[in-house]
């Protein structure tokens, strides 16, 4: 896999343009982590648009809602065991949309959904799909994603995920800001609350981008803190890094993103 990393990296570097297209319809990811106990794990995934996606003014940020039909497929690898995940999202009309996805292809997890929504004048994003798990119980989700644009580079963005007796819920939010000239600001938080596991979950990130090259960002992960930087070759390519300090260690994470 280390052999697949290095390969995917000089090929899509290959392919660099000097010609910058700002609109990108394929988005490619090969990641890698490396935990305390030795383990690693790996990714990568792809996602087609069919429809050019418009960046909001950074190379690595296209929006808050995703409104257009797209499918994407992912290769997991963690401690030898490997996993592929297929899922799509179809929109029959500007409004209703349904969409599917599995990830028992490997036979690790062998989940499965199956669902469908309506978005509201693009700004509101409701949707409603039933979970087959293999570890606990099935469920029925709902899930509303609410979009304010400020203005032309500017969003806050929200969304509320909950199970359908909301015991179990994840409200996440990003508030997106120009500041001057290519610099920007970014700020994810989120709260998860586990009902099976008797658990809630605390982050938030926050990233400057510096200019069109360079960001850097801090996070706090459950009161465990992450520092991560990105450098852009390019509107097609850049390279994420981020250490995080768990109470167990630190947990190293790389990422190459290749998007056409």
């Amino acid at each position: 896999m280390k052999k697949l990393l290095t390969v995917a990296v000089i090929a899509a570097l290959s392919s660099f343009s000097s010609v910058a297209d700002e609109s990108k319809q394929l988005f490619n990811q090969v990641g890698f982590a490396d935990f305390p106990s030795g383990d690693n794990a790996y990714v990568i995934s792809s996602q087609y648009f069919f429809a050019p996606q418009q960046n909001s003014g950074v190379w690595d940020d296209f929006g808050y809602l995703n409104t257009d039909t797209n499918i994407q497929a992912a290769y997991f690898d963690y401690d030898n065991e490997t996993d592929i995940a297929l899922s799509g999202e179809w929109f029959a009309t500007e409004e209703w949309f349904v969409f599917g996805g599995t990830e028992d292809i490997g036979h690790i997890r062998n989940d499965a959904e199956i669902g469908f929504g309506y978005l509201f004048a693009d700004k509101l994003k409701l949707s409603i799909r039933y979970q087959d798990r293999k570890y606990g119980n099935d469920q029925t989700m709902l899930k509303a994603e609410y979009n304010h644009q400020i203005n032309e580079h500017d969003y806050l963005g929200v969304t509320l995920d909950t199970e359908s007796d909301f015991d179990t819920w994840t409200l996440s939010g990003r508030y997106f800001k120009k500041l001057s000239g290519e610099q920007f600001i970014s700020l994810d938080v989120e709260h998860e609350k586990d009902y099976y596991f008797n658990d809630d979950y605390t982050s938030a990130v926050i990233n400057y981008y510096m200019n069109r090259n360079l960001s850097v960002g801090l996070g706090s992960y459950d009161s465990d803190l992450g520092i991560q930087a990105k450098y852009f070759f390019s509107d097609k390519f850049h390279l994420g890094g981020r250490v995080t300090d768990f109470d167990g260690g630190e947990v190293y994470q790389l990422t190459f993103t290749a998007q056409y």
